[in-house]
């Protein structure tokens, strides 16, 4: 239990490692998460499936300006964690996971507000005596704690102590109650969907998401098909775009000098 409890750190702190360590190669998300997590606990294909189902929900959550969205990490692995304890899939994953991950965001803001203004302060020391190199050290390492140990160690501790704990509670809840769980997690794609559509509908690109929507819904074409005629429509615009910007700067275009003799 406790080679698979820092096996979990591990992967949280993989997790977290994208916002300091490795860039936003979004290795937070759950579909990278989920697997990583079942493969831990014996159960790849039920990690997969989780986190697909998890990534359906936050393919929206994008962190926008100071808008701080739910905690990815901890839900993937903790949701992943007790839908394979419990046996009971996607629905365990809801009701442990998500408000799990509320949570960790606010032990995360508690840290925020309470200790990262120390190593601010310090940082602050340090640039006005012209040290760069305990800078660097301080903002680095100041930054990866505040952001790191304190949410793997909730992680870690939540998985510990959290899945016996977890069983009792799932089978002490009604079967309705956990069908009905099951019934809103398919609701969960649209919501992530509408989420992600809220941030980037402009009137210029609706008629392409209208045409997506008759490809898929009326016509049935496979998301393959769906996505090459979209990839048709960028490769003609841009290069409708390109075009128009030659002529622009030059003033004629090449057709048209050819035409002019």
């Amino acid at each position: 239990m406790i080679v698979k409890t820092l096996l979990v750190g591990l992967v949280a702190l993989f997790g977290y490692g994208e916002y300091f360590l490795t860039g936003r190669g979004q290795v937070a998300r759950p579909i990278v998460i989920g697997p990583l997590t079942g493969l831990i606990l014996g159960d790849l294909t039920t990690g997969i499936e989780i986190g697909a189902a998890l990534e359906l929900a936050y393919i929206g959550v994008v962190e926008i300006g100071a808008s701080v969205p739910q905690d990815m990490v901890s839900s993937g692995v903790l949701g992943t964690v007790f839908a394979i304890t419990t046996g009971k899939g996607i629905s365990a994953a809801l009701t442990f996971g998500l408000p799990l991950s509320m949570l960790v965001l606010l032990v995360q803001n508690l840290a925020y507000v309470f200790i990262a203004p120390l190593y601010v302060a310090k940082c602050d020391k340090y640039a006005k005596a012209g040290n760069s190199k305990k800078l660097s050290r301080m903002a680095f390492w100041g930054g990866t704690i505040v952001n790191f140990v304190p949410s793997t160690i909730l992680i870690m501790l939540a998985f510990y102590f959290g899945t016996g704990f977890s069983s009792t509670i799932v089978n002490a809840i009604p079967q309705f109650v956990q069908d009905g769980l099951v019934v809103a997690s398919g609701l969960l794609p649209a919501f992530g969907f509408a989420m992600l559509i809220q941030q980037i509908l402009r009137k210029e690109i609706l008629p392409y998401l209208i045409l997506g929507f008759f490809l898929s819904a009326y016509l049935k074409t496979p998301i393959i098909g769906v996505a090459i005629v979209g990839m048709v429509i960028i490769m003609v615009m841009y290069y409708d775009e390109k075009k128009n910007k030659s002529v622009g700067i030059g003033g004629i275009s090449d057709d048209d000098d050819t035409d002019s003799f």
